[in-house]
């Protein structure tokens, strides 16, 4: 078994090989995974290349008014998905959301199939916490009808 770290065209090679489709962002340096890209509630689904490791990350759009509960589920998020790293991310700018990543380290370098696997896995434990999040319903959907499509400033009460 071969091991080398891959830079963004190995990267690219493998997710072709392993049949997982994907594009490039004209945007940021990330390979964009369109089988995640494609449901609703995800914002964006990437890899990105550094120097000593690959990371997957998986945005996902909140609903603005689950966002305590998100905050005070998380530890308990992150204690059921121990591989993915969860946090909130809230800005002024955009929606709130949550993020959940992992990251393969590869200094000593890295196999196909470990890559593989790592992508699959990472895969498969976000899906499983965003159908527990949509459960929660803590996730915000674009065809909901409700009042927080009425935007800011409307009455809570």
């Amino acid at each position: 078994m071969t091991l080398s770290w891959p830079d963004a065209d190995q990267v690219q090679r493998w997710l072709e090989q392993a049949g997982i489709d994907h594009y490039i962002c004209d945007q940021c340096h990330g390979l964009h995974l369109g089988v995640m890209q494609e449901r609703e509630a995800v914002l964006d689904c990437r890899i990105f290349v550094e120097e000593e490791w690959v990371l997957l990350s998986t945005e996902l759009e909140l609903r603005p008014s689950s966002l305590f509960a998100v905050h005070a589920d998380t530890p308990r998020l992150s204690m059921l998905y121990p591989a993915l790293k969860i946090f909130p991310d809230v800005n002024d700018e955009a929606m709130p959301r949550l993020v959940a990543c992992d990251v393969l380290y590869g200094r000593q370098g890295v196999s196909f199939d470990q890559f593989v696997h790592f992508v699959q896995a990472t895969l498969d434990a976000t899906l499983q916490m965003m159908t527990e999040c949509e459960q929660l319903n803590y996730l915000f959907w674009p065809d909901e009808d409700g009042p927080e499509e009425n935007g800011p400033g409307t009455a809570l009460h």
